[in-house]
């Protein structure tokens, strides 16, 4: 699903659902779910988008994160290591 496609499902109330595993995908999100309170307190939010079948996850930042410059340690410093911890196929976090 496009970017365009994501935001416009959004903006008609719809949730659009993570693509890849579902396994991978549910704990990925728990990851996130955890993290989600600490970015929220900065008007953030980290949308998981897709986890690959090679190993990448990928998530789409909202809000206050869209065009943060501290974006990539959000992502480096805080997502990919608690990733790290419990997806030994994680291969990396990227932004869409």
């Amino acid at each position: 699903m496009s970017f365009i496609d994501r935001w416009l499902s959004r903006a008609r109330g719809e949730v659009p659902q993570p693509e890849g595993d579902p396994e991978r995908v549910a704990l990925v999100q728990s990851v996130i779910d955890e993290l989600a309170p600490a970015v929220a307190l900065d008007g953030g939010r980290i949308d998981l988008v897709r986890v690959t079948a090679d190993g990448w996850v990928e998530v789409e930042l909202q809000g206050a994160c869209r065009h943060c410059s501290l974006q990539s340690s959000t992502l480096g410093e805080a997502l990919e290591p608690r990733l790290r911890e419990v997806a030994d196929w994680l291969v990396g976090v990227r932004a869409t």
